[in-house]
């Protein structure tokens, strides 16, 4: 009979997205995580720190699987989206709990009398699948910071102002860089996010319709354009290469005298800052300080107002700078933060850029569970912090993506502390983003390539300091160990820098990857009248295609809606495929880009499987040229010391200190191992076992 008592009362599953053990076990040599050092000193890893991940590398099935210890093909979740059946090019999140087959370790803490909360778990938590009283949830809709999807109420933008422009315009996804921009606009053209989403049938409404049901719920209404998806990747599209160069909104403005203010200061200039999508005219003055040098920005309501909502300086990065923006078709507003930032004011007042962060509500508490959570939370902390993805090759803008997320991080430990000292929650289960979403800004670019925006040292740096900023969130639990508590540190997935210059389009999450595919013979896209392609399959000549991180269907007749290819050649037409992927080569190195492939059942041993949720192939691509992650093995390795592992440190009560561990744990562990040492039943589909040689006393 099993031994029942637990070796702990409290618990924290401190999940942080996208940390690399192989860099962190290098920052911690070199004495720059001083943090982590510490946890590991108190506690026990491996010496390399790695957990021995699942698969895919790609954030909803590796937190689903962290909270269920099941892997993919049992709990359902096998990418970043899920499939339809019978439709080859419909994807919707994979984040929600609706589609999630495995009993996760909260329910059972919480229906075991602890006090739990689940905090932004990216992967089956939110809507709620108990109802007990002890289960407290807090968002989970998106991966990114908290409050990334539901909260959002304006895009994140550049302001610029100059003598140049005619007219106030707001220019959508129009710049890839925005430093030193003193143009009227007519370079600004719309360069869209990379990839292309279409909706042209009428069958998909009720597919959408069968996709909510049960996921609004407590107030949330699901968002189509970020749950739905209907792409097509045309040649030279990526949805994870945009990440790094994602194309900024600008709001321009031309610089005139004040007219029709009711409080302007003398010698100011006017301009004018299109906010809310640019439907919402902000009027701005730009002011001289003591000197008679134009530093600052004043932003109003209306020129009406005697007071400014908020004056920025240059170069200080400007925190819950309030606004006002339309709540829906109501006709009622809504409160919103932003944070700010005046990036560049020449001393004449000719020319200002600024930047300004996503608005985010401050009033929505539509995904916290129950609502109190959000006013306690609230009326310490404020809302949540916005946090968004102004990449590129503008490093001032990369800095406040930076800022934000120590901000973020700071907001987020000092809610979870405040939830486990003040509120008596007993079991935590966390998820903060900041590794993962800071390492898209510039994980490419960690080698010298040719569109490398600066020198590799510099980049170098950004990871230096995106780890450096998880060290100082990590540092913020440590105390907790004293009061009783048991920490259990991990990541999903790291990002990985390729060795490889060249980029092969195959195995991007976002949705159907033609390109690979296209040139191997086995998808066709129609063309227009110039005989160009177009982001629509030729389903009539399509005999399978590529989509999400790692599968590939077959265009089957009787299973999918335009399926082609005979039941009775499916396995041959499978085998061809394998081998063409094998047989596909880089042109420049002579190297096979593909490192597994595999018929869906052999891709069992890998956990990946099942009716319709994995591919009937399951694929991999080789390390050397993964982009970031996802399509990649766990075990992948690449330039400076990254690698797609997970991380893995335990301490506190219940957790032998000092230990060096030889055996891998692995991701499946990891809700078993929580589950021993708190004394309650593991899971019921749990696939994983306790890491036992980590307990302080042995089963």
């Amino acid at each position: 009979m099993l031994r029942r008592k637990g070796l702990t009362e409290k618990i924290i599953l401190l999940g942080i997205d996208g940390m690399d053990p192989r860099f962190s076990r290098k920052m911690v040599d070199e004495g720059k995580m001083p943090n982590l050092a510490k946890l590991i000193k108190k506690g026990a890893a491996r010496h390399d720190l790695r957990l021995l991940g699942a698969v895919p590398t790609i954030t909803p099935p590796m937190w689903t699987t962290l909270a269920t210890g099941a892997y993919p093909m049992t709990h359902g979740i096998e990418d970043f989206n899920i499939n339809i059946k019978g439709e080859l090019d419909v994807n919707f999140a994979g984040i929600y709990s609706k589609y999630v087959h495995a009993e996760p370790l909260w329910n059972v803490t919480a229906e075991a009398g602890k006090k739990t909360l689940v905090m932004h778990w990216p992967g089956g938590a939110w809507p709620p699948t108990s109802d007990s009283d002890n289960l407290m949830v807090v968002d989970g809709t998106t991966p990114g910071a908290l409050g990334f999807g539901y909260a959002m109420r304006d895009n994140e933008a550049t302001i610029i102002a100059n003598t140049k422009a005619s007219e106030a315009k707001y220019y959508p996804y129009s710049a890839r860089t925005t430093h030193g921009y003193d143009g009227d606009g007519s370079d600004l053209n719309y360069l869209g996010t990379g990839t292309h989403m279409t909706s042209k049938k009428d069958y998909h409404d009720e597919l959408w319709a069968d996709f909510s049901e049960g996921i609004a719920c407590n107030g949330y209404v699901p968002k189509r354009y970020m749950d739905y998806r209907l792409m097509h990747c045309l040649p030279g599209d990526s949805g994870m290469d945009v990440l790094k160069k994602f194309p900024q909104n600008v709001s321009l403005s031309p610089i005139s005298e004040p007219k029709d203010w009711t409080n302007a200061p003398t010698d100011a200039k006017e301009f004018t800052w299109l906010q809310f999508f640019g439907n919402i005219p902000a009027p701005c003055l730009i002011l001289k300080n003591e000197q008679g040098v134009y530093d600052r920005v004043a932003i109003y309501n209306s020129k009406q107002d005697i007071e400014p909502i908020v004056v920025l300086v240059k170069g200080v990065y400007t925190k819950n700078v309030p606004g006002i923006v339309p709540k829906g078709k109501t006709g009622d507003m809504e409160k919103v933060i932003r944070n700010m930032c005046l990036l560049e004011c020449h001393e004449d007042g000719s020319y200002i850029r600024m930047w300004a962060s996503q608005g985010f509500s401050d009033e929505d508490n539509c995904v916290w569970y129950p609502h109190w959570i959000f006013d306690k939370i609230h009326e310490k902390f404020g809302p949540p912090v916005p946090t968004g993805q102004s990449f590129g090759g503008d490093m001032d803008l990369i800095d406040c993506t930076f800022k934000q997320w120590e901000q973020a991080a700071q907001w987020m430990a000092d809610s979870m502390k405040y939830m486990m000292r003040e509120e008596g929650v007993e079991v935590v289960f966390s998820h903060f983003h900041g590794p993962d979403m800071m390492g898209h800004c510039y994980m490419t670019w960690l080698k010298d390539r040719a569109d490398s925006p600066y020198p590799e040292d510099e980049i170098y740096k950004l990871h230096e300091r995106n780890y450096q900023i998880t060290d100082d969130y990590i540092g913020n639990f440590l105390p907790m160990i004293d009061e009783g508590w048991t920490i259990l540190l991990f990541s999903d997935h790291s990002l990985v820098c390729r060795e490889e210059d060249n980029f092969h389009e195959i195995g991007d999450n976002m949705g159907v990857n033609t390109g690979v595919m296209m040139k191997l013979g086995y998808t066709t896209l129609l063309k227009d009248e110039n005989g160009n392609a177009i982001p629509e399959i030729d389903w009539a000549n399509t005999k399978a295609v590529q989509q999400r991180s790692n599968s590939i269907f077959i265009n089957l007749k009787g299973r999918d809606r335009f399926g082609i290819v005979d039941p009775a050649d499916k396995y041959e037409l499978e085998e061809q495929i394998i081998t063409d992927l094998y047989g596909y080569k880089d042109e420049k190195t002579g190297k096979r880009v593909i490192s597994l492939a595999l018929h869906q059942k052999d891709a069992n041993l890998l956990g990946l499987g099942g009716d319709y949720t994995a591919g009937d192939i399951i694929f991999f691509v080789h390390d050397d040229y993964c982009l970031d992650h996802g399509e990649g093995l766990s075990t992948a390795t690449g330039y400076a010391d990254t690698t797609l592992s997970p991380i893995f440190v335990a301490a506190g009560s219940g957790i032998k200190e000092g230990f060096e561990m030889k055996l891998f744990p692995r991701e499946v562990d990891v809700t078993p191992t929580a589950a021993v040492l708190l004394g309650v039943r593991i899971p019921a589909q749990c696939e994983g076992s306790p890491a036992y040689s980590i307990l302080s006393e042995e089963l």
